[in-house]
């Protein structure tokens, strides 16, 4: 079991996609959201968000007020600066530990960039992404990995990226984010992402 954080590198992807408000909004779904992508609760729902843009599904405060106070919130629209920084911290936990629980190869370990791009496909998607097939084979082959004693082989390269590129083919509404990651994964590596999300 690793021990690594989450980078500013990850973090700022995470955050670019997430959007971001200190008063409380819908999300897509219109559960009660706040900061990046800090889920309030599932019990309630509001407008939804359908442009990515928080302030076309906020709450207003007398919404906000009734559910803090429904739900026992210590705090209501809108939060502090320092409370959004937080919760992003706690929801980035989770998906943090799913990375860090992988078992790889013998030997082998992720550079940070790697890390980052894992940690936002798992913070976006859950952790169950972790166990889909393509994902299981790119970190089973050795040389996607910095600790491999290189270099490669033109064939070797090219079996990363192509590797790369169908591990992080997940949701296709969502191929700009999906693309971001996969480039970061492959940033210092031998290989690059030179086969976009869904094209393999």
């Amino acid at each position: 079991m690793a021990n690594q954080s989450l980078g500013s590198g990850g973090a700022d992807l995470i955050k670019s996609h997430e959007g971001f408000s200190l008063k409380f909004y819908g999300d897509p779904y219109g559960y009660p959201t706040v900061g990046w992508g800090h889920l309030i609760t599932k019990t309630k729902t509001y407008t939804k968000n359908t442009t990515g843009n928080p302030n076309d599904s906020l709450l207003t405060q007398a919404q906000a007020n009734a559910l803090s106070t429904s739900l026992g919130l210590n705090y209501t629209s809108p939060i502090s600066q320092s409370q959004a920084n937080t919760f992003f911290t706690n929801d980035t936990a989770s998906a943090v530990a799913a990375v860090n629980n992988l078992t790889l190869p013998t030997g082998m370990y992720f550079s940070q960039s790697q890390f980052d791009a894992l940690v936002s496909l798992v913070f976006n998607g859950g952790a169950g992404v972790l166990n889909t097939n393509d994902v299981k084979k790119l970190l089973e082959y050795n040389q996607v990995y910095p600790s491999f004693y290189g270099p490669l082989s033109n064939d070797e390269i090219d079996q990363c990226s192509k590797l790369v590129s169908k591990a992080f083919s997940y949701d296709r509404n969502l191929q700009r984010r999906r693309n971001e990651e996969a480039t970061l994964f492959c940033k210092g590596q031998w290989y690059t992402h030179k086969y976009p999300v869904y094209t393999l």
